[in-house]
């Protein structure tokens, strides 16, 4: 891939989220499955991974190449965290870099994550800005470190095959 896509890329998958939290009252959580893709604006139900999975996909809608799907399904609505992290997972970043929009930060254990957000703004562990949507109040912007304080389960943040 290279640069000029992966900008281009992250570009929209920075846009989808923006819009996505911009229209948060309309954008319901719900783990079910298969996920639909939704525009940013119109009202829907996903969860974390299904977010996550939705702007990549906006994104391959949107250009004239192929995006991957960062959980390995090809788009068909049943990646989830564990998929996401298969997927990636050979593509680590460490958490001493700096991170760019598109880039996955997953929660839990190897065994069974439990959440992924997504960098929606470039910088280093205390600089980017992230979105998540774990909540029915979500999405919203997050740090990178915003659950230490009650679970501190940063497993791993991971870049997909599209933007590497």
């Amino acid at each position: 891939m290279t640069a000029e896509r992966r900008r281009a890329i992250r570009t929209i998958i920075r846009r989808y989220c923006e819009q996505a939290i911009a229209n948060k009252d309309d954008i319901h959580y719900s783990m079910i499955r298969p996920t639909q893709l939704m525009p940013p604006t119109a009202e829907f139900a996903t969860d974390c991974s299904g977010l996550v999975i939705n702007a990549f996909r906006w994104a391959d809608l949107w250009l004239p190449y192929l995006v991957k799907d960062p959980g390995g399904y090809g788009y068909t609505g049943i990646g989830n965290t564990q998929s996401i992290l298969v997927t990636n997972r050979k593509r680590r970043v460490p958490l001493d870099r700096k991170f760019f929009v598109g880039d996955m930060a997953l929660f839990g254990s190897w065994s069974r994550t439990m959440h992924v957000i997504i960098c929606i703004k470039n910088g280093d562990r205390e600089g980017s800005v992230w979105a998540s949507h774990g909540l029915e109040a979500g999405p919203y912007e997050v740090e990178l470190d915003y659950r230490r304080r009650t679970s501190n389960d940063l497993l791993c943040v991971v870049r997909s095959e599209a933007l590497a």
